[in-house]
């Protein structure tokens, strides 16, 4: 992985910003049910971040000069933030009714991305999950979107390797999962302290700068690497692990934070466990709120919960899928695959209908689908 400026940035996106635009038909873009995902070609190459709609139209695709991971959307505003794949040093700024690139923000020397971010409830600050790369130590670089995205300060993540970060209700506390994993960008994603993992779960108050609740799962889990979240309108983090001990045993892959602290593992059948492969690649609700799911792409498998009842539902089978976002209608999810398009994943249902032609299947979908 090497560094990324701006200038760089630009010249790779080649003689077009946007690769492709494709006019929007029928219904006014607000209107329409929307998602964004980042997104490569087949061949691995050509990486862009994508939208389109629900009825499965491609309205842009703009070309990033490598991987995305996840986007952070500004709320009142049109801006999308794409993050690099860790350990990158670059996120885009693109309007989500164009495709443009309006800026691209760097991480400063010493400090690399994780791939996440999260915008105040005003969108006027953006903060990020990022290594400070000497000491090891978990940061939130903190951006003034008003200030064309300018670095105003950083804050501890209170633990190692955070990924994933969300805020809960009422918009004035932060959960942060540490995933525990010590990395550096001359090795890549290799883990530096296999032994001395430190996952843990961090309720953080932005504005002072204070941690306000840490949890780990106890030593017994020291390997469970705790990795993405979605948090319920009652403030519940529905949070999705990866476990990097020994393959032949099963943890639980996901669990719940209440907003008391306390934490409890979702159950499910050991064959269903079993197909997960020891890994999530991300969790999300569906429209209203009371249904998780969480998908592994090593797994190729979706499962589903009831968080009222703490009742397993069941699962799916897709080739590796990973993104997954709410569909407008409740029980429902759409799931995006490395290799078999998008599709629409009923909770009721055993089938997975794919969504869109060609515009959308001849794309390989990376890890995070948001909707818009």
């Amino acid at each position: 992985m090497t560094g990324i400026d701006r200038r760089s940035f630009l010249a790779a996106l080649g003689a077009t910003v946007a690769s492709g635009f494709y006019p929007r038909r029928g219904h006014a873009l607000a209107e329409r049910p929307l998602f964004v995902s980042a997104c490569f070609a087949g061949d691995g190459k050509s990486a862009s971040v994508a939208v389109f709609s629900l009825d499965g139209e491609m309205l842009f695709s703009t070309r990033l000069p490598e991987r995305g991971h996840d986007i952070a959307i500004r709320p009142a505003s049109s801006d999308l933030v794409v993050f690099a794949r860790r350990p990158g040093n670059w996120a885009a700024v693109v309007d989500r009714t164009s495709g443009t690139v309006r800026r691209v923000v760097t991480a400063p020397e010493g400090r690399h991305f994780y791939g996440h971010g999260v915008f105040s409830a005003d969108g006027g600050l953006l903060y990020a999950t990022e290594n400070d790369i000497a000491k090891g130590d978990g940061l939130l670089g903190i951006y003034d979107a008003r200030n064309g995205y300018a670095r105003v300060g950083e804050m501890p993540s209170f633990g190692i390797g955070p990924h994933d970060l969300a805020y809960l209700p009422g918009h004035r506390t932060i959960v942060v999962a540490n995933g525990g994993i010590r990395t550096n960008p001359e090795t890549g994603r290799e883990i530096l302290n296999r032994d001395r993992m430190e996952p843990s779960l961090a309720i953080v108050d932005p504005v002072a700068g204070t941690v306000l609740l840490k949890v780990d799962l106890g030593p017994d889990l020291r390997g469970l690497s705790i990795r993405h979240l979605a948090v319920t309108p009652r403030g519940e983090t529905v949070f999705g692990c990866q476990f990097e001990g020994d393959e032949a045993e099963m943890p639980p892959l996901v669990g719940v934070l209440m907003p008391d602290g306390r934490t409890r593992f979702l159950d499910m059948p050991e064959d269903a466990l079993d197909a997960m492969k020891n890994y999530v690649g991300s969790v999300t609700l569906d429209a209203s709120g009371r249904i998780a799911a969480a998908a592994s792409p090593v797994g190729n498998t979706l499962a589903f919960w009831d968080l009222d009842a703490g009742r397993f539902i069941g699962r799916r089978r897709m080739s590796d899928v990973c993104g997954i976002a709410p569909a407008p209608v409740e029980g429902v999810f759409l799931a995006t695959s490395g290799n078999a398009g998008v599709r629409l994943a009923p909770v009721s249902g055993n089938d997975l209908k794919p969504l869109g032609g060609t515009d959308l299947a001849r794309w390989a979908w990376d890890n995070h689908l948001r909707a818009l």
